[in-house]
């Protein structure tokens, strides 16, 4: 299966419903919870806000205006990108860091529904870039749903440092089915073909890897009889994908470890 011949999946609807989830967060806190840290690096609830509003105006700026100024070279060393990309977002995190909280949920606030506005007017098979899932163009409305991904691992980031967890996993199977879809671009273990891999993500869904005559392939279903396999629930799953820490015991494996370790190095995110 291979995601330009897969279904659209649209997840406009529910990035309103996270965004609205996300205001009504930010209203409810007191001033001493936006200086609790987070699991998001070293930033504290004030940074992931202000990282949001970031992305927001970003998703304007490039998406809606074609203003490209603010884009940084990715054709070069994947490490040096990942570098140069994390020392943008703080300088702009130190840079803004003078706004009120007040200023702050205000700001979001018009962004956000700027940026439903433009979301509703993209074409969802257009083609876009999404770096950690395939090195050539994939369909926009996969795009939209990795910004998704990213905005409800934020909004999580919050809602752990404060200890208001909500609703919000009721989003969380959407977000492990498209994390998955990193696996067949950084999962490359060499296997005879026909070897297949079976990941199990609890409600995010149970699906196979297949190895064909170059790659793996990514498929919805249990594997009857795999050579390795993983199984983790997705509250466990979104964190192992994002790089955060996941203890051993927390999850099972079984099979080749050449085939089970790689499985443990994929990420989601840019990173």
């Amino acid at each position: 299966m291979c995601l330009d011949k897969t279904p659209v999946r649209d997840v406009r609807p529910l990035m309103g419903e996270e965004q609205a989830s996300l205001l009504a967060l930010l209203a409810s806190l007191q001033d001493a919870d936006w200086a609790a840290p987070t699991e998001a690096g070293r930033w504290t609830v004030k940074d992931v806000a202000l990282h949001l509003l970031d992305g927001d105006l970003g998703q304007l700026s490039r998406g809606r205006d074609g203003d490209h100024a603010g884009l940084l070279d990715s054709s070069g060393d994947y490490r040096q990108f990942v570098a140069a990309l994390d020392a943008k977002n703080q300088r702009w995190v130190d840079g803004a860091s003078g706004l009120s909280h007040s200023v702050i949920r205000d700001l979001l606030a018009w962004s956000s529904e700027q940026v439903q506005q433009y979301y509703a007017s993209v074409d969802l098979r257009e083609p876009s870039i999404v770096s950690w899932a395939g090195d050539d163009p994939l369909p926009r409305w996969f795009d939209l749903a990795r910004e998704f991904t990213e905005r409800w691992a934020h909004q999580q980031h919050i809602r752990d440092a404060v200890g208001e967890p909500g609703t919000h996993d009721r989003f969380l199977p959407e977000v492990v089915r498209t994390f998955v879809w990193a696996f067949p671009h950084q999962y490359r273990p060499e296997a005879e073909p026909g070897t297949t891999v079976h990941l199990d993500f609890g409600t995010g869904g149970s699906w196979i890897l297949t190895r064909d005559a170059g790659a793996w392939v990514l498929d919805e279903g249990a594997a009857h009889h795999p050579a390795a396999s993983l199984r983790m629930p997705a509250q466990l799953a979104w964190r192992q994908l994002t790089g955060l820490p996941v203890l051993a015991g927390q999850y099972v494996t079984a099979g080749d470890d050449s085939l089970v370790s790689p499985l443990l190095e994929v990420r989601g995110i840019i990173a």
